[in-house]
């Protein structure tokens, strides 16, 4: 299968725009129309597509016809590394189709959903502006008003908000001397700002703010927020625990208010098939679970401790799990709780373990301890001067401010050094998370037929046998919780006759579920455990009547382990 677009080509030099995104996804369409389709599920706001590729082999099999896995990025608009990983894990399947036969088995039985780019409308305001995007307080939106309208946040609200200041391209920190501060320069480095402790009474001290101008300034001299103009958080506007603003900051209007979830929703509802979910954000290095949820049965929190150490296998990150749930609206509890399909988010990009820093719980989790800031910081400022030549931090410089008059502007760049990695390390990074969704899909249920037979058992009478086996890992159901809130229908073995056939024992059509090979393993029951018949195999068996020749067909269709036909052929001189 020839290739124009080689690895050269698909440069990790720089995070993509929606332009470039988009060029890249098509030439990968237009080039393997056999593996790949391009489609667009939905609009943003502002009219861009919600591309999504549809990967499988589309000769062993329609992609609804096979269990698939779900895999998203940039869902928060400041998180573009998430697009960067999507775009190699197509480029990976479409690309090594032809060489690599464990890709070749994976696309002839599995389906992969790719969303590179769900915030498209955020991912492309972080690119092109200043804009640090962080939290529901640091404008998670991206550029979509929310709470507040522009002309309502604009007359109506004051204080502070971020911009850049000194026209340098990035938005950094402010630094103006008060006596009263609560910050103060580190004796260790001057670029280093520290907390102010209970016995510091001498000294020069700072108050530090967002760099940015006041809102509706009036000359007072208390600083504070104004109210984000862009607080919509797209991880919050989910079903199933989504709670209104008031408790969920961000949370939306209402679940799914905002077209691009909405659009995701709806693909995710119209695709049963969809098995296993992967979400792309950053930053922290670590895979969030549902292993210690006691609000889902112990055989999916089982499930979820194997994701989990695969996880740390394949990219050395740690995982933790999500404990009892308070209001959420995230996209991975609605999979998990709500559509009983087991999602993982990936916080890709460790910057403190870059640093030295590698042990997640000692450093407090996956942002800077307050108890460690300054240990935290020198490290940080050596690594910068090794590795990217001092560029990520902007020295403090005085400028003449129109509101507030002369103070320091200076501090981290943050959107591309602690939210995304810098480019030097992106593709080093895009590579240690890339495998580990082709690893889950390998994990996925999938029916095979061991025996179709007819055997003459009286005159004119004839016993039908059907051997199916889930030789996949998990069951065909996925989820206990599936079964426990009905999101899963059972598979079905149908039989269909020729004319002139009767059917004289048997159902039509059969329900049933089968256990994956890692039933013992996911069981919570020591007898289950010790029990040596294999609940991934099952024999259907119909007696039919006939005189006369003709074919009988076989299909199974299960939702979530694909769909498999035979046909047998009967003749009055079986013997």
């Amino acid at each position: 299968m020839a290739c124009w677009i080689t690895l050269s080509e698909l440069k990790f030099d720089h995070y993509y725009s929606f332009d470039k995104l988009t060029e890249t996804l098509q030439k990968l369409a237009s080039e393997y129309p056999s593996l790949a389709k391009l489609r667009s599920i939905g609009k943003s706001v502002q009219g861009r597509e919600l591309w999504l590729m549809e990967i499988t082999n589309f000769e062993t099999g329609a992609p609804k016809t096979k269990p698939a896995v779900w895999i998203d990025g940039n869902t928060h608009a400041g998180e573009v590394m998430g697009s960067m990983v999507c775009l190699k894990n197509i480029w990976h399947l479409l690309i090594k189709y032809g060489d690599d036969p464990n890709i070749a088995e994976l696309l002839d039985y599995t389906t992969f959903y790719i969303l590179p780019r769900l915030d498209a409308d955020g991912g492309e305001f972080v690119i092109n502006t200043p804009y640090y995007v962080l939290g529901a307080d640091n404008e998670t939106g991206g550029g979509r008003w929310y709470p507040l309208s522009r002309e309502e946040w604009s007359s109506t609200e004051r204080g502070l908000f971020m911009e850049d200041v000194d026209g340098d391209g990035v938005i950094v920190q402010m630094r103006i001397p008060d006596p009263i501060g609560e910050w103060k320069v580190s004796d260790k480095d001057a670029r280093i700002m520290l907390r102010r402790t209970p016995e510091d009474q001498l000294g020069d001290f700072y108050r530090v703010y967002p760099e940015g101008f006041i809102l509706n300034f009036k000359g007072e001299k208390e600083i504070k927020m104004a109210p984000a103009r862009w607080a919509l958080n797209f991880n919050r506007n989910w079903p199933g625990e989504w709670a209104k603003e008031e408790v969920s900051r961000g949370s939306g209007s209402y679940p799914l208010s905002e077209p691009e979830t909405r659009s995701v929703a709806d693909f995710i509802v119209s695709h049963p098939n969809i098995c296993l979910a992967l979400t792309y954000h950053t930053h922290g290095g670590v895979l969030f679970s549902y292993s210690e949820d006691d609000q889902i049965p112990v055989q999916d929190r089982k499930l979820f401790k194997i994701i989990e150490s695969i996880f740390e296998d394949q990219t050395g990150y740690p995982s933790r799990s999500m404990g009892k749930r308070g209001p959420s609206g995230s996209f991975s509890t609605y999979m998990t709780v709500h559509r009983a399909i087991p999602c993982n988010t990936i916080e890709i990009w460790d910057l403190l373990s870059e640093i030295g820093m590698k042990d997640w719980v000692k450093r407090e989790g996956f942002t800077f301890s307050a108890k460690r800031r300054e240990e935290q910081e020198l490290k940080l400022i050596a690594w910068n001067e090794k590795e990217l030549n001092g560029e990520a931090f902007v020295d403090w410089h005085e400028i003449d401010h129109p509101q507030l008059g002369k103070l320091e502007i200076g501090g981290w760049k943050k959107k591309f050094v602690l939210r995304n990695p810098p480019v030097k390390f992106m593709e080093r990074e895009v590579n240690k998370i890339m495998f580990f969704p082709f690893r889950l899909a390998r994990l996925l249920p999938r029916l095979i037929i061991k025996e179709a037979s007819s055997t003459k058992i009286g005159e004119h009478v004839y016993k039908v046998n059907l051997i199916l086996e889930n030789v996949g890992a998990l069951p065909t159901y996925i989820m206990k919780h599936a079964l426990d809130i009905g999101s899963t229908k059972p598979a079905i073995a149908s039989i269909k006759l020729a004319h002139g056939m009767k059917l004289i024992s048997g159902d039509n059509f059969i329900k049933f579920h089968l256990e994956g090979y890692l039933n013992k393993d996911l069981t919570e029951q020591r007898r289950e455990r010790l029990n040596n018949c294999d609940k991934n195999k099952v024999t259907f068996s119909w007696l039919v009547r006939t005189e006369k020749s003709g074919k009988i067909k076989l299909k199974v269709q299960s939702q979530k382990a694909g769909c498999i036909k035979t046909v047998l052929n009967l003749s009055p001189d079986i013997s």
